[in-house]
């Protein structure tokens, strides 16, 4: 549900019709002196832009990451930059 009001003549609907067909119906019909005014509520803050993304330029390493029981040793590779694992 939307609310609208009126700041002339102190008019408000709450609706779940198309609010710009509720207003234009107000509008014609307002008994204010100088015609119906609109009352916009106010805008949440506009989030701030989230930091540039400089991407890396991946230097690939192979780092051993466990020793199994038998001895056989399993790598990983990853970027030694940025730690991201690739494969």
């Amino acid at each position: 549900m939307i609310k609208i009001s009126c700041e002339a003549c102190g008019w408000v609907a709450v609706t779940g019709e198309p609010v710009n067909d509720v207003w234009r119906e107000h509008e014609a019909g307002c008994p204010a002196v100088g015609g119906a005014v609109r009352h916009l509520p106010d805008l949440p803050p506009i989030r701030p832009r989230l930091p540039e993304v400089n991407p890396c330029r991946h230097r690939l390493v192979r780092r051993q990451i466990a020793v199994m029981g038998n001895g056989v040793k399993k790598y990983a590779v990853m970027c030694e930059l940025c730690g991201r694992f690739v494969g």
